[in-house]
C-alpha cells in the first residue's frame, strides 16, 4: 500500500469523522412543552436586551437564547390558583439539559413545604470551554410535590459565535483522527 493510498484514506477518514460529530452536534430535539402537569412559571434574563423572559408555556420549537453568565429571576407555581396545603408535604424537582448521548442534571431542590409557589433567583456561569453558538439543546424542569407531578421542556442556544474554543476542538478532533488511523497503519511491511 502506497503511502499516499494511506494519507489520502487517513484524511478521508478523518474528514469523515468530523462530519458524523458535527452532524450529532447540530442534532435538533423534538417534542411538546409541558410534558406532565399543570405546572406554570418563568424565568427572566436581565442581562438580554430582547426576549428576555422565558415562559413554561413557549413552544419547544421556539429556541431560547441563553447567556453565558445570567442571574435569573424566576417564579413558579403547582397550577393557576393552587392553594397552600395544611400541613408540610414532601418535594423534589431539578433541571437537567440533555446532550447528544446523555442527560446532565446542573440544578436539584427538595424538602417539605406548605407552599405551592415559589420565587427567587439562580446564577449560572457556563464554563468557558463550552463553545457558543454550536447548537440547541433540550433542557427539561421537573417538580413533584405529594401526588403533583409536572414537567416542562424547553429548546434552549447558547447565545455567541462558536469563537476559537470550537475551532481549536474541531482541529483538536481532526488530528486525533489522524493519529488513531496512522497508528492503525502497518509500517515497513513488504508483501
Amino acid at each position: 500500500m502506497s503511502n499516499s493510498f494511506r494519507r489520502n484514506t487517513a484524511v478521508t477518514l478523518t474528514v469523515l469523522m468530523l462530519g458524523m460529530m458535527l452532524t450529532v452536534l447540530f442534532a435538533v430535539p423534538a417534542g411538546a412543552e409541558v410534558t406532565r402537569g399543570a405546572c406554570i412559571g418563568q424565568a427572566e434574563f436581565p442581562s438580554k436586551t430582547s426576549d428576555k423572559v422565558l415562559n413554561a408555556d413557549r413552544p419547544r420549537s421556539s429556541v431560547f437564547l441563553v447567556p453565558k453568565e445570567e442571574t435569573v429571576t424566576y417564579a413558579g407555581a403547582l397550577s393557576e390558583g393552587a392553594q397552600p396545603s395544611d400541613t408540610p408535604v414532601p418535594f423534589e424537582g431539578g433541571i437537567s439539559v440533555r446532550l447528544p448521548r446523555t442527560s446532565w442534571q446542573f440544578a436539584t431542590w427538595g424538602g417539605e413545604s406548605t407552599q405551592v409557589s415559589a420565587d427567587g433567583v439562580y446564577t449560572y456561569s457556563i464554563p468557558g470551554f463550552v463553545p457558543a453558538g454550536t447548537g440547541e439543546f433540550e433542557v427539561t424542569g421537573w417538580h413533584k410535590q405529594g401526588d403533583v407531578d409536572c414537567a416542562v421542556v424547553v429548546t434552549v442556544a447558547l447565545d455567541g459565535e462558536p469563537g476559537p474554543a470550537a475551532l481549536v476542538a474541531a482541529a483538536g478532533t481532526v488530528v486525533f483522527g489522524a493519529g488513531v488511523l496512522a497508528a492503525g497503519s502497518k509500517k515497513g511491511v513488504k508483501s
